[in-house]
C-alpha cells in the first residue's frame, strides 16, 4: 500500500535482520521512483516539498537568495572572494535555513578561523544536494540538485568539503 511505503524511514533496520538478505530500503525507494515519476502519486506534503526544492532549492521554500543570511556579522569568504581555499565549507539547507542549527554553523565558522583554516562557501551558487528528493523518489530533482552542485564545486576547483549535515556529507561522496 502506499502508505506503506511512505511510512518508511529507510533507516536499513528490517535489512539487518532479514534472514534472507534482502534489500527493503532499495526496494522501497525504486517503488517510490515508480509512483513519483510514473504516475505522480505521493503525499500533499511531498509534492509541496518538491515545489520547494524546485523552486527556491531547498525543502522548507526560503528564498534562495536569503540562503547566506546565517552568516550576516561574520567573515565568510565565499568561493569568489577567496578563490583558492583548501576546504569548501558545504553549508546545507538546516545550516542555512533552520535557526538551531545556524548557531551551529555559525560557530563553526569562529573554529575555523580560530584554527587559520583556509576555507570557502559556494554562497548562494550552494543548492540542496537533493537527499530529500532521492529518499522521496524523485530521482530526476535529485540528479538536476546534484549536477549543479557537482559543477559548482568542480568549477571552484575544490577537493576537500566539509559537510555539517549528515545527509549532505553521504550525498556528496557516494551519491554525486
Amino acid at each position: 500500500k502506499d502508505e506503506t511505503l511512505w511510512a518508511c524511514t529507510t533507516c536499513g533496520a528490517c535489512q539487518e535482520v532479514c534472514p534472507v538478505f534482502i534489500d527493503h530500503p532499495l526496494k522501497i525507494l525504486q517503488m517510490r521512483t515508480h509512483l513519483v515519476l510514473t504516475e505522480s502519486r505521493m503525499p500533499a506534503e511531498l509534492a509541496r516539498t518538491f515545489q520547494n526544492l524546485e523552486k527556491n532549492s531547498n525543502p522548507w521554500g526560503i528564498a534562495a537568495e536569503k540562503r547566506m543570511e546565517w552568516a550576516e556579522g561574520l567573515t565568510v569568504p565565499t568561493v569568489e572572494t577567496n578563490p583558492n581555499p583548501e576546504y569548501l565549507l558545504f553549508v546545507g539547507c538546516a545550516g542555512a535555513f533552520d535557526d538551531r542549527i545556524k548557531k551551529t554553523m555559525r560557530a563553526l565558522v569562529e573554529v575555523l578561523h580560530a584554527a587559520q583554516v583556509s576555507f570557502a562557501v559556494l554562497g548562494e551558487s550552494e543548492q540542496c544536494v537533493g537527499d530529500p528528493a532521492r529518499r522521496a523518489g524523485n530521482e530526476y530533482l535529485f540528479q538536476t540538485q546534484a549536477e549543479a552542485n557537482v559543477t559548482a564545486i568542480n568549477d571552484a576547483k575544490i577537493r576537500k568539503v566539509i559537510a555539517s549535515c549528515p545527509h549532505c556529507f553521504h550525498t556528496i561522496k557516494n551519491e554525486s
